[in-house]
């Protein structure tokens, strides 16, 4: 049988596994294109992490998680997702340094929950990871924030 895994069934030979020509590329290759997909689309990272076990391992990188986008996600969403598989997603990207990821773990943090140090860290974390949105809300934060003036 032409593409048989198994040389000869009757003589119980150990079987033969075809080498997979996705193994031919290397492990960084396929790392950088599955963090171009991830860059445009979260949907399509699943969809690639589905579709095979070597499109499941490049696509489980922390530098994939690290760039995945983050626009899709609506930020009120954050709150909705206590323990499900999308809080653990969420909580990757932040442990990988997703600038987005920490933006809105941030926001979350100072508005919603309303722990204004922990959402100050993690906006000037963002800061620092190179969003540009996050300089932004945390120097107006600091500007509005006159929690501890007295009243004149």
């Amino acid at each position: 049988m032409v593409g048989s895994s198994k040389i000869n069934r009757k003589e119980g030979n150990v079987p033969v596994e075809h080498e997979c020509p996705l193994n031919l590329l290397p492990r960084n290759i396929w790392v950088r294109i599955a963090t171009k997909v991830a860059s445009n689309s979260i949907h399509d990272m699943f969809n690639m992490q589905a579709s095979c076990k070597v499109f499941l391992d490049a696509a489980s990188s922390e530098t994939v998680y690290q760039h995945v986008t983050m626009r899709v996600i609506p930020l009120v969403s954050f709150l909705f997702y206590l323990d499900w598989p999308e809080r653990r997603f969420i909580d990757r990207c932040i442990e990988a340094g997703n600038a987005d990821a920490i933006l809105r773990q941030g926001l979350t943090e100072y508005f919603w929950i309303g722990r204004r140090g922990i959402g100050m860290e993690l906006l000037s974390r963002a800061w620092m990871e190179v969003s540009v949105e996050a300089g932004y809300l945390s120097a107006m934060l600091l500007l509005c924030d006159h929690e501890n003036e007295e009243e004149m």
